[in-house]
């Protein structure tokens, strides 16, 4: 299952745009060129720039909707969709839950912009999609060794053990190693594949400890938010969470509200382009 040719592909196109929005020297004629070679992604994403989440703005083109939205949100949105595609076909899972997971990306997801904008705020959008994508390991278990996950999920929820040491003990290895795997062939950039890999334990990351550090944080604040992950979640430490991100422990719950309000708001802005 972990051998490369088994892992999920991105389309070239998503692929592209997301090469694009992170080359500082790349231009919007380029970002609309890689457009045009996914016409269903471009229809998506003028499906959602003319609706009334971005205030109902005639936006007749591509070209315009990267001016309207900037090539960071397009990117975000890009990566929204496309993991919401991947997300969305049939399972042989008993345990799999996609409409928890998805809420569960989306919470992590809006609690990474949040965080980034007190602690690192021109990654905000890059940490964003980052949080959104932090458990597609989870996608390939899913579909490649269901009944093992089944089993490691149970193993979790019958044992009190955690998500990551059930798959290690059916496995052989977690969702976050595996989803390390996929970043790579997906040629995500740096950043963003030590965040997938090293989110269940930010430390090991030896080259991006602070925006691992953010995106693990934001997905404990998710869970805080009602929007667990799988197997057994366990009690978060407010305290040892705040000093781990350098925050006030009041500031955690602010940020918890926020994200409680801003799910439904990100999942209506995707559910608009399926």
């Amino acid at each position: 299952m972990a051998r490369s040719e088994n892992l999920p592909v991105l389309p070239q196109a998503v692929s592209e745009v997301m090469r694009l929005a992170d080359d500082p020297n790349s231009n919007q004629k380029e970002l609309e060129k890689a457009f045009e070679q996914d016409p269903a992604m471009t229809a998506k994403i003028l499906k959602v720039a003319n609706s009334a989440f971005y205030g109902g703005v005639n936006v007749p083109t591509i070209g315009r909707a990267i001016s309207f939205l900037g090539m960071t949100s397009i990117r975000s949105l890009v990566v929204g969709i496309s993991f919401q595609q991947l997300s969305s076909s049939r399972s042989e899972s008993k345990q799999f839950d996609k409409i928890a997971f998805w809420r569960h990306s989306i919470a992590s997801a809006v609690a990474c912009r949040v965080l980034a904008k007190l602690k690192l705020p021109a990654k905000g959008e890059e940490l964003y999609c980052a949080g959104m994508m932090h458990d597609i390991g989870l996608l390939v278990f899913e579909r490649f060794v269901p009944t093992e996950f089944d089993a490691a999920v149970e193993l979790s929820i019958r044992t009190g053990k955690s998500l990551k040491d059930a798959e290690q003990d059916v496995l052989g290895f977690d969702h976050a190693e595996v989803g390390g795997l996929l970043a790579e062939r997906w040629n995500l950039n740096e950043m963003m594949r030590n965040a997938i890999r090293y989110h269940l334990d930010p430390k090991s990351d030896p080259q991006h400890g602070e925006t691992t550090q953010i995106v693990a944080s934001a997905v404990q604040i998710a869970n805080l938010a009602g929007y667990q992950g799988l197997g057994a979640v366990p009690p978060v430490d407010v305290q040892k969470l705040a000093r781990a991100i350098g925050l006030p422990a009041e500031q955690i719950a602010i940020i918890q509200q926020v994200v409680s309000q801003e799910v439904d708001k990100v999942q209506q802005s995707f559910n608009l382009a399926a």
